[in-house]
């Protein structure tokens, strides 16, 4: 692995080919799928996994980082009337990763402790503060 983000990297290069910027979103979904293999320690609930979680979270930030680099730079070749195969996926991956990083592990663990403790709501304290009755979202 490098540790040169591909952010400030790839715009020093000037425009990439077609064939270049399928390499690098292929590389950058080969990444996604590696990392994917660690997911079940995301959010332990052993606090002595939580130096680990910490860090695959870390890396989920870089590769989240240096692909949305990747698509900044392929995005205009996909304008220009050029295919990139698989584009849409590694935009989803993004937003999957994306979504992942606003739960932090330090954040679950808190709330797995709060849950043990019995510091919850049933749906129905939630419906009537919402006021919601028995709508369905």
């Amino acid at each position: 692995m490098s540790t040169v983000s591909l952010t400030g990297l790839l715009p020093e290069f000037g425009k990439l080919t077609p064939l270049v910027a399928t390499r690098w979103v292929s590389a950058a979904l080969a990444h996604a799928a590696a990392l994917q293999e660690y997911d079940g320690w995301l959010y332990p609930t052993d606090p002595a996994r939580q130096g680990a979680a910490e860090r695959l979270h870390e890396a989920w930030r870089s590769w989240a980082d240096d692909a949305q680099a990747v698509l900044r730079e392929a995005e205009p070749l996909v304008a220009g009337g050029n295919v990139i195969p698989d584009l849409d996926t590694l935009r989803n991956l993004i937003g999957r990763a994306r979504g992942i990083l606003r739960m932090t592990p330090a954040l679950i663990i808190q709330r797995y402790q709060q849950a043990q403790r019995g510091e919850v709501y049933s749906i129905e304290e939630v419906r009537r503060e919402l006021r919601t009755g028995d709508r369905r979202w």
